[in-house]
C-alpha cells in the first residue's frame, strides 16, 4: 500500500510503500476514497502542531471520506493526522465513533471537504461569531476552503457579506458564492476598499498584515474571528485602535475542540450540503503521488475551495 509521509519536518512529502494496516481492537478498516488537504497538514509537516512530537515517518491527513463496514462515511478527529497517522493512504484503522454517515444525496467528494472546513465555518458563523442579519461581514480569504463556506453561511443569516481576495483571477469565483460584493485587495489597500461596509464582523484566516488591516477596518465594537495564518504567523497591531474601538478578537481552532462538538458541526454541514443549502467547491482531485504539489498550492494560496487527494 502507498502512503504520503513526512520523513523530516520541513521537508517535502515522500511517497512510500508501507505495510497494510490491521484493524486495531474495537476498530475497523476504513477504505479511503478522498482525503482532503488542509493547512493543518502543512503545519504538521513543519513540526509546529503538537510540539512536533509526531513519530516519524508520519502520515498526514486529518479528514477523509470513504467506506467503513460497507457504509459511506466521513472521518475526522480522534487524533488522525495530528497524533496518529492520517489519511494520505488507501486504508486506515478507525474507531466507529470517528465516522459520520454521509447523506445519500451527497457525493463522497463533497463530503470529504466538510470535516475541517465545514465544521470550522459553522462554528465561526453560528458559534463564536454569532452572526446575525444586523451584521456587515467581511470574509477575508473568501476563495479558500473555509472562506467559501463562511461566506455562504453568513449570507444565510441575512447579513451583508463582502468577500475579499488578493488575487484578481479569483474575483469571479468569490462573486459566485453569492456575496454582496467581491473585493480584490492586498492588506495595504483593504481599509479604503471596505470603508463603505464598515464591517461589524471580520473573518480572518490570513494573519500577517491582514489582521492589522482588519483592526483598522472593523467598526467600533466589531469582532475579528481569527482562525488561520495563511499569509503569515506574525502581525504588528495598533493596540490603541483595539481598545479605543473596543474590538473583540476571538481566536478559534477546531483542533482543540472536543470530538463531540466537532461531530455536531460536521453533521450540520453535511446536512446543509445534502439539502442544497451549502455549495462545496472542489478545485481539483489529485492522485496521491502529487501530495507534495497539493501542499505547495495550499502554501502559495493557489486554491479555490478545496483540494482532494485520491489514494
Amino acid at each position: 500500500m502507498r502512503a504520503a509521509r513526512i520523513h523530516a519536518f520541513g521537508q517535502e512529502l515522500s511517497i512510500d510503500e508501507v505495510e497494510e494496516p490491521r484493524a486495531e481492537e474495537g476498530e475497523s478498516l476504513f477504505e479511503v476514497a478522498f482525503a482532503a488537504v488542509n493547512p493543518l497538514d502543512l503545519w504538521v509537516g513543519q513540526g509546529t502542531v503538537a510540539g512536533g512530537r509526531q513519530r516519524l515517518p508520519f502520515v498526514p491527513g486529518s479528514e477523509a471520506s470513504g467506506l467503513l463496514d460497507g457504509r459511506r462515511v466521513l472521518v475526522r478527529g480522534h487524533g488522525f493526522g495530528v497524533a496518529r497517522d492520517g489519511f494520505y493512504r488507501a486504508r486506515a484503522s478507525v474507531p466507529p465513533d470517528a465516522a459520520i454517515p454521509i447523506p445519500d444525496t451527497l457525493g463522497s467528494e463533497a463530503a470529504a471537504c466538510l470535516g475541517v472546513a465545514g465544521g470550522t465555518a459553522r462554528q465561526l458563523v453560528q458559534g463564536v461569531g454569532a452572526v446575525t442579519a444586523e451584521d456587515g461581514v467581511l470574509g477575508a480569504g473568501a476563495s479558500g476552503g473555509v472562506g467559501s463556506l463562511v461566506s455562504q453561511l453568513a449570507k444565510a443569516t441575512g447579513a451583508t457579506v463582502w468577500g475579499q481576495t488578493s488575487d484578481a483571477s479569483k474575483q469571479v469565483f468569490v462573486e459566485g458564492l453569492g456575496v454582496d460584493r467581491a473585493v480584490v485587495a492586498q492588506a495595504g489597500d483593504l481599509l479604503g476598499e471596505v470603508s463603505e461596509l464598515s464591517p461589524t464582523v471580520a473573518i480572518d484566516p490570513l494573519g500577517d498584515g491582514y489582521t492589522a488591516a482588519l483592526v483598522d477596518a472593523v467598526a467600533p465594537f466589531g469582532r475579528i474571528l481569527l482562525f488561520g495564518t495563511s499569509a503569515g504567523e506574525r502581525a504588528e497591531l495598533d493596540l490603541r485602535q483595539l481598545y479605543r474601538k473596543a474590538i473583540h478578537v476571538v481566536a478559534y481552532s477546531g483542533t482543540i475542540e472536543p470530538d463531540e462538538r466537532n461531530r455536531a458541526s460536521m453533521e450540520a454541514a453535511l446536512d446543509a450540503a445534502a439539502n442544497g443549502e451549502l455549495r462545496v467547491f472542489v478545485d481539483q482531485i489529485l492522485p496521491l503521488e502529487q501530495a507534495a504539489e497539493a501542499h505547495r498550492r495550499i502554501r502559495e494560496r493557489r486554491v479555490r475551495g478545496k483540494l482532494l487527494l485520491r489514494p
